[in-house]
């Protein structure tokens, strides 16, 4: 099996490939980087790209991609790496390539070469992960953990998030330390919510073999305007309780897609600290 791992070749793809080249390492998967250029990306204009492509194979991307695994094979000599460019827009070719059964995950950053500002609604990893046959793992341009053991899972008590734990455990391996993060209406009963949290407990140490398991719960507070939404309180807890890895369900729509779009209340875009594993089911 494979890690893909997409790359523009920015310093956020560098943090992505890197923590992607750990996964493989711990795991024993291989690592394939795949760029996805355009004649925009590939130092040539239209008319440039089509004559060269017709006299030579070589493209500026031919060489910064061999420059990047050279570097790459020199910091893990052991890592079974290999790589391609190929034409075409990434948010099209990387799920399409993601479907090839040789595949574990797809490992990438969550900002490119020239954003200057973090996730949004509409970019290349928002659009992979929304349609992506397999797990994503969208890595922060910041500095994280990349010895991922404190898990966190966002629930609400549904099945699928189930499915997303047991397609993290395929992928990892061995059981990792498990916090179920929840976030509830302040006027929810806590009985009532502690009770919902007992029996998931149960049934995700039924499913797996996981048994460290403990429950960061909280309640939205709409006095407090720097937490108002769900999205806010979760990130909150994240940083609270330092976790390496949360477990997104894509079915959690209204997570998702504020994960990867403005606050309207705001105008900021919510930002991501820690890598985020995005399930393939919706």
């Amino acid at each position: 099996m494979r890690i893909l791992v997409p790359t523009d070749f920015s310093e956020n793809a560098k943090r992505a490939v890197k923590f992607a080249a750990e996964i493989c390492l711990q795991h024993q998967y291989g690592l394939h980087l795949m760029h996805c250029y355009t004649a925009r990306s590939s130092g040539f204009d239209e008319n440039e790209l089509t004559e060269e492509m017709e006299h030579s194979d070589i493209l500026k991307a031919d060489i910064t991609i061999k420059e990047w695994v050279d570097e790459l094979q020199e910091a893990y000599p052991q890592l079974d790496i290999s790589y391609r460019n190929e034409r075409g827009l990434l948010s099209d070719v990387i799920p399409k390539e993601g479907k090839q059964a040789h595949y574990a995950a797809i490992v990438m950053g969550t900002t490119g070469a020239s954003a200057r500002k973090n996730i949004f609604w509409g970019s290349n990893t928002a659009l992979i992960t929304a349609k992506s046959p397999i797990p994503v793992i969208a890595v922060p341009n910041a500095d994280f953990n990349t010895n991922a053991k404190q898990i966190g899972l966002l629930t609400n008590f549904k099945e699928e998030e189930l499915i997303t734990l047991k397609e993290f455990l395929n992928i990892f391996h061995a059981p990792s330390d498990l916090h179920l993060i929840h976030v509830y209406k302040e006027q929810n009963d806590i009985s009532a919510v502690n009770s919902k949290i007992e029996s998931w407990i149960f049934n995700i140490e039924e499913a797996t073999s996981i048994t460290d398991i403990t429950a960061l719960t909280s309640p939205i507070i709409k006095e407090d305007e720097n937490l108002d939404t769900v999205p806010e309180v979760i990130t909150k807890i994240i940083q609270d309780n330092g976790l390496d890895l949360i477990l997104v369900s894509k079915s959690r729509k209204s997570f998702f897609e504020r994960l990867f779009t403005s606050s309207v209340s705001k105008a900021m875009a919510l930002e991501l600290h820690t890598p985020a594993f995005f399930g393939k089911t919706v």
